[in-house]
């Protein structure tokens, strides 16, 4: 009875949200659920295309494999896809930068660095609505027509095939619809946030927090392919406010709810990753929201740590030991975190101090990728007090 109910209930949530993705106010789907174009159309032309680039997504070293927050990330676009679910297939990928990306076979990549920056459900829910919307509308069918006419169908396939999926981006994101289908596409998923439970009121708190960031760094505004290619935050805001205001209040942000706990597995390498960009400014931001949204605080001051050691401004360093050394009063230390003030200590000729750390950090992580280097250090040190 029990299975039953769920059942029933699902069914009744799958016919709301089918419901709104079918009205979605003003903006119907342009095709119904389970469409594939005839291979003979030009459409058809375009899909083989994209599903080659398919292929060679699943088999991408960069494709995050992590079952739980694909199951996660898969669950949450089912609940606001509705019928639509069986046709879009979610690929986390492995990249730093703040984005997303909706391809018209049905594939949809989500990037790591998006995930960092979402601090809620409701956040994440905006994006992946966003993205469905440019999916239900054909956005990026109508995109490519307009460049194929002006370049060539040959020369656009050579683009998406041999530049990549940023040489693509920037070539849809270029066309001259390209901002006002942005614009459709968060209207839509703010209607399909709203039928699912979220509140779209997070979707212009996401934009906020982007815009501080943006801010932040503004030497790389300029070279942003997203930016480039996106309204920015202010206009973005604006316009998702007042279609927001239609809307009836839904009170429910759905605050994390397991957000945390489904990235904290791969959080340490979509840091790293975040860092290797050198946006320090940014990552000081970011940073300062993950203390606020409750990640492990071990982590976060880790991870200060490690902007101070790599930007290595005036000090920076000492910044770095403080961070590290904080971090290892907490429960469940990073052991990097030991190896780190080995190298800073050995720096200072504080030796005492580095031989106490390397043999912490391999205490901790016996398996240790360069556990032969920290051994010679620990070697030479010893010899040293002998």
């Amino acid at each position: 009875m029990h299975t039953l109910t769920h059942r029933l209930l699902g069914l009744v949530m799958a016919s709301l949200v089918s419901n709104a993705v079918a009205a979605a106010t003003s903006y119907p789907p342009a095709f119904d659920p389970g469409y594939r174009p005839e291979a003979s159309s030009d459409e058809g032309g375009f899909w083989y295309q994209v599903d080659k680039l398919e292929r060679d997504i699943q088999h991408s070293p960069f494709v995050v494999t992590d079952p739980a927050l694909n199951d996660y990330v898969g669950n949450m676009v089912c609940k606001l896809a509705g019928d639509y679910c069986s046709d879009i297939r979610v690929y986390v990928i492995e990249n730093p930068h703040f984005n997303a990306a909706m391809f018209p076979n049905g594939m949809m990549h989500i990037h790591s660095g998006l995930l960092l920056r979402v601090e809620s459900e409701s956040q994440l829910a905006a994006v992946l609505g966003h993205e469905i919307g440019h999916y239900l509308r054909s956005h990026h069918l109508k995109q490519w027509r307009g460049l194929r006419d002006g370049a060539g169908v040959s020369m656009v396939f050579d683009m998406l095939l041999t530049g990549g999926l940023m040489t693509w981006a920037v070539m849809a994101g270029n066309s001259s619809f390209g901002r006002n289908q942005e614009i459709e596409a968060d209207a839509i998923g703010a209607n399909l946030m709203h039928a699912s439970g979220y509140a779209p009121v997070e979707a212009a708190n996401l934009w906020r927090y982007v815009d501080a960031e943006q801010k932040a760094d503004s030497s790389r505004q300029a070279s942003s392919v997203f930016f480039a290619t996106h309204p920015q935050p202010k206009e973005r805001i604006a316009k998702l406010e007042a279609h927001i205001s239609q809307l009836p209040e839904t009170g429910n942000t759905l605050k994390n709810n397991g957000l945390i706990e489904k990235i904290m597995p791969l959080y340490r390498t979509f840091m790293a990753n975040h860092l290797e960009m050198q946006e320090y400014e940014q990552s000081e931001l970011l940073l300062a929201k993950h203390e606020e949204m409750g990640y492990p605080e071990a982590e976060v001051r880790f991870f200060r740590g490690e902007l101070h050691r790599l930007r290595n401004q005036p000090g920076d360093q000492d910044l770095a030991v403080d961070a590290y050394t904080a971090s290892l009063k907490l429960d469940n230390p990073v052991p990097d975190a030991h190896k780190h003030l080995g190298y800073l200590h050995l720096r200072k000729k504080n030796n005492t101090e580095a031989l106490s750390h390397f043999r912490n950090y391999l205490a901790l992580a016996p398996d240790a990728s360069d556990k032969q280097m920290i051994e010679f250090y620990i070697n030479s040190l010893e010899s040293k007090n002998d």
